[in-house]
């Protein structure tokens, strides 16, 4: 399942995306916020989406704020949680590949929506290649 939430600062990004999915049919939980506010702070909305994509293994986040870099510290608190702030679908690639990554977080500020939607697609359809990066994973 696709654990998404956001910010203020990635509410209008989180919003297309939605629509994105909905359109393809693809599922996802939204979790929050429900409607714009300019005083939003995303540990508030990122810290229990996070806790929802640990309830399951396949689960996956993927996390809007300004930078992405608020959004991906506050997720890689937990135990079992691989987050990125990919800005390129290079970074999305080998955060799956070599790292299981299974949260992303996006800077709607830096991060056009165009090219946001193609380093999720990366993301989401990047295989883990496993071997000595399980190894390497196991050790944290």
């Amino acid at each position: 399942m696709l654990i998404l939430s956001c910010d203020h600062a990635g509410f209008d990004f989180m919003a297309r995306l939605c629509k994105y999915f909905d359109r393809k049919k693809i599922e996802y939980k939204y979790m929050g916020p429900a409607a714009y506010n300019a005083e939003d702070d995303y540990p508030d909305f990122i810290h229990p989406a996070t806790k929802e994509v640990l309830k399951d293994k396949d689960n996956v986040g993927i996390f809007v704020c300004g930078s992405g870099a608020g959004a991906n510290i506050v997720a890689n608190r937990y135990k079992g949680i691989r987050s990125v702030a990919a800005s390129d679908c290079a970074e999305a690639y080998f955060a799956r590949k070599d790292e299981d990554s299974n949260v992303l977080t996006i800077g709607a500020r830096l991060t056009s929506f165009r090219l946001g939607l193609k380093i999720i697609k990366v993301f989401l359809t990047s295989p883990f290649e496993g071997g000595r990066h399980l190894r390497r994973i196991n050790k944290y």
